[in-house]
């Protein structure tokens, strides 16, 4: 019979070899476990990427979505916001005339110009608003309030109806100034004309969130209210019955403002909906992805669990025999 020994040397490389190998296994394990990730991704892949690549790369790109998504979003309630309230204001002003109009008297008429300058202001102040940082109504420029104050606008209208004496005669000179180009949009917009650009929110879908100060029905809404200031300005010279008569003709022109924030909320309102209903579809793709990946990529925890178990009872015991291997002695050997 042949046998076949190993030397001290050789012992003692092979048990140090064996004891690393082991304890490279347990850390491994360990890490695994711990993260619940592979920590051998090639052997698990065979070697190609292309796959994992790709699903991180959607990934990516989705998340990319959902940030500009959440930023429109943003603006969009901020702008509905803003809509809502100036159509509040001037929907209140106008049932409030509507109110008194078969009594209307000069007092009435003139507390409703003071109060059509304070709505005036609130308006331009709303119109000002600024989310983030950016302003909403300035187009391309949102580092720019867009809109000047309303004593520059007053100041700009005085001096166009000056010397007019009819209600009439008022109304078409305020509407002519705010229709000319070198009338509204020269003395009162300070934002850009181009408007914002349409945002990709998701595969293959955009979304265009334009409005601007000079907006036709925006500026329709402080045309309004001017016509109504105007019965409160004692240095045109008003008579009493144009006065009375500007206010009850600002009503219809408030009705007409109201109906057009209508339109205008109703569109941000459709965007508002396109944006979550999108948000909802970027979720859904996110979580499905992220599973498909999860599971190229996740350790099985039971199985890591047992593999660690064996690797560390094949340590345990490796330790047993070479403690047991560094007590053997000449002596024990013939004994």
């Amino acid at each position: 019979m042949i046998l076949n020994s190993y030397g001290d040397m050789a012992q003692h490389l092979f048990l140090r070899s064996r004891n690393t190998e082991l304890k490279e296994n347990v850390t491994t394990l360990s890490e695994e476990f711990a993260t619940g990730k592979s920590a051998n991704l090639s052997e698990r892949l065979g070697g190609d990427f292309t796959y994992l690549a790709d699903l991180e790369s959607s990934l990516n790109r989705i998340s990319s979505y959902m940030v500009a998504n959440s930023e429109v979003r943003l603006f969009a309630t901020a702008t509905q916001g803003s809509l809502d309230k100036v159509h509040s204001q001037v929907e209140a002003m106008r049932n409030d005339i509507l109110r008194l109009s078969p009594a209307l008297d000069t007092e009435n008429a003139q507390q409703f110009g003071s109060q059509a300058k304070q709505r005036l202001s609130s308006a331009i102040n709303l119109m000002n608003t600024a989310v983030g940082g950016r302003t909403i109504f300035a187009g391309t420029a949102t580092d720019t309030k867009p809109l000047n104050d309303t004593s520059t606008l007053m100041t700009a209208i005085l001096t166009e109806v000056s010397g007019l004496t009819t209600s009439n005669d008022i109304i078409q000179e305020v509407k002519d100034w705010f229709d000319d180009p070198a009338g509204f949009d020269a003395v009162m917009y300070r934002g850009s004309t181009t408007s914002l650009q349409p945002v990709t929110v998701g595969e293959g879908e955009q979304v265009t969130l334009g409005i601007r100060a000079d907006d036709e029905n925006l500026k329709h809404a402080l045309q309004s209210y001017v016509i109504t200031a105007l019965a409160d300005e004692p240095s045109l010279g008003l008579t009493e019955d144009v006065q009375i008569d500007l206010v009850i003709k600002a009503s219809s022109e408030l009705t007409e403002s109201a109906d057009r924030l209508i339109d205008l909320q109703a569109d941000v309102g459709f965007i508002e909906g396109q944006l979550e209903a999108v948000n909802t579809r970027n979720e859904a793709s996110k979580t499905s992805l992220s599973i498909v990946k999860n599971n190229l990529v996740s350790a099985d925890p039971y199985e890591t669990y047992t593999r660690l178990q064996e690797a560390q009872t094949q340590l345990e015991g490796l330790y047993t025999i070479t403690a047991r291997s560094s007590q053997l002695s000449l002596l024990k050997y013939i004994s």
